[in-house]
């Protein structure tokens, strides 16, 4: 592992919020439930049978469970054996969690079963591991808590490749947590609100926010992992919850399952965050409009956590950017030579923060490409932003499309697709070309509506001709991963 500059560990927040919040409901799901004070006890409990077992002090230990509750208390006590935490997608294969257990030198992986076999080392959270956890003093402290190593190993979404670790300290974790949103932590507040996180937390935004809401005191209630959005909804009016993470993916589903009406479906959900990947401005603006004046959607990277936010009025006023850059964030737009580029023009993203990872490496490495370079965190993306603080993101740079020599931006392609009335998802991607490189192909899901010639005219009025597509395919729905990213290696394979 790296070397990793001491920071306070963020248990020791948590404990005090304990200790002010008491029996308060802190995490939920299904007939269980822990308070503030139980949550700790809990964690407690589970770090000295985790350290009965061999975990201690700088050890590197992946977690891969199902249950949100469980997922939580092993974040809590991997923290108060000052062990670093790398949360594991559940879903993952044994082969799979070998091979991360490989590259990230794993002291152990904690899952619910054994699925490897003694492939790689494991503790599994069988009857026997619950019955020696529920033996151990449940008494939190259990020791003096340095904060001397990471807290979290955050694996990349692996779409272009294996996956990176971003590492987050204990200060650049609660760095994250606050994201841009103000916690509410002066001794008069009054803490409340209900949470509903329904994606895993191996997912770092499910993590997240749910770390973030712990924070602020309210209750954190786990959904199934595999839901559909009209039952989501519903559960968020049951619960009368407050606060809903969701993909842009899950929002445009939700929006079409309630359908049309005069008044918010969602009227207690104070704030429905979206975020992950790119939203259409038409979707933005029924989000905002038909579920709650409460949505907003952020930019987010890997690196740098929360960059810009849009939200409120800015929300009809300026669907078609990612928002605005927060006040905590310095963002520049670079070229190839790190120099800025003139307001408004495209160019590499690079951003700092205070929740900016503090490393990146992959396997016992740092990764090659030094995306965090002279305290600047290269996010990946090319962007443009205005005068008045606005930011745009237009692609990634792998996937710049170079055809005849003109650069294309296939986000740029994308917001002009979606315009058309009857497009409910596209993605643009590039293909090789004799002649020109690279062409331009659009997947495109529509209504029904509409096809190729509608959408060929559309283009025609709204793109200059050397960023229009030559290929429109229809497709019944985008290939996106877990996060809700479109699988755009998977498009260009079929192509």
């Amino acid at each position: 592992m790296p070397e990793h500059q001491p920071s306070a560990n963020l248990t020791d927040a948590m404990l005090a919020l304990a200790g002010r919040l008491g029996d308060r409901v802190a995490v939920a799901q299904g007939s269980r439930s822990l308070s503030f004070s139980g949550l700790m006890a809990e964690s407690a409990k589970l770090a000295r049978a985790l350290r009965s077992r061999g975990v201690g002090a700088g050890d590197q230990v992946g977690i891969a469970l199902r249950e949100g509750i469980d997922n939580t208390t092993s974040l809590f006590a991997l923290w108060m054996l000052d062990a670093v935490a790398m949360p594991i997608d559940f879903r993952a294969r044994a082969e799979e969690r070998g091979r991360l257990a490989e590259e990230f030198d794993l002291a152990f992986i904690v899952e619910d079963r054994d699925l490897g076999a003694g492939a790689y080392p494991t503790i599994v959270w069988s009857a026997d591991f619950t019955e020696l956890v529920a033996r151990q003093p449940g008494t939190p402290p259990i020791e003096h808590r340095t904060g001397a190593h990471p807290a979290t190993i955050s694996l990349t979404s692996g779409t272009t490749g294996r996956p990176a670790g971003i590492v987050l300290g204990h200060s650049d974790l609660y760095g994250r947590c606050r994201g841009g949103l103000m916690l509410r932590e002066s001794a008069s507040a009054t803490p409340g609100g209900r949470a509903l996180i329904a994606y895993p937390l191996s997912f770092s935004a499910s993590r997240h926010h749910t770390l973030r809401q712990l924070l602020i005191g309210a209750t954190v209630l786990f959904h199934p992992p595999t839901f559909g959005a009209l039952e989501l909804a519903e559960r968020v009016r049951r619960e009368n919850a407050t606060f809903l993470f969701a993909v842009p993916a899950t929002v445009s589903a939700m929006l079409d399952a309630v359908g049309e009406g005069e008044d918010p479906f969602l009227p207690t959900l104070e704030t429905l965050y979206c975020g992950g990947s790119g939203m259409n401005a038409a979707d933005k603006i029924r989000a905002w409009r038909r579920l709650t004046p409460g949505f907003l959607h952020c930019f987010s990277a890997s690196l740098s956590g929360t960059v810009s936010i849009l939200a409120g009025d800015d929300v009809l006023a300026r669907p078609d950017t990612e928002g605005r850059v927060l006040p905590s964030v310095s963002v520049e737009v670079v070229d190839d030579g790190d120099r800025p580029v003139p307001t408004g023009e495209v160019g590499i993203l690079r951003v700092r923060s205070v929740g900016m990872a503090s490393q990146l490496y992959r396997g016992r490495n740092r990764v090659a490409g030094d995306r965090i370079r002279d305290d600047w965190a290269y996010t990946g993306d090319l962007a443009r932003l205005s005068a008045d603080g606005f930011l745009t993101v237009v692609g990634r740079t792998s996937d710049l499309i170079i055809r005849g020599g003109a650069n294309v931006h296939p986000g740029e392609v994308e917001a002009a697709i979606s315009r058309r009335h009857g497009v409910r998802d596209v993605a643009v991607v590039g293909y090789p070309d004799p002649a020109l490189g690279e062409e331009i192909a659009a997947f495109v899901v529509t209504d029904g509506t509409i096809g190729e010639p509608e959408l060929a005219a559309h283009c025609r009025v709204e793109l200059q001709p050397d960023k229009r597509p030559r290929r429109f395919i229809l497709v019944d729905a985008l290939p996106r991963n877990a996060n809700g990213k479109v699988l755009r290696t998977d498009l260009r394979t079929r192509l």
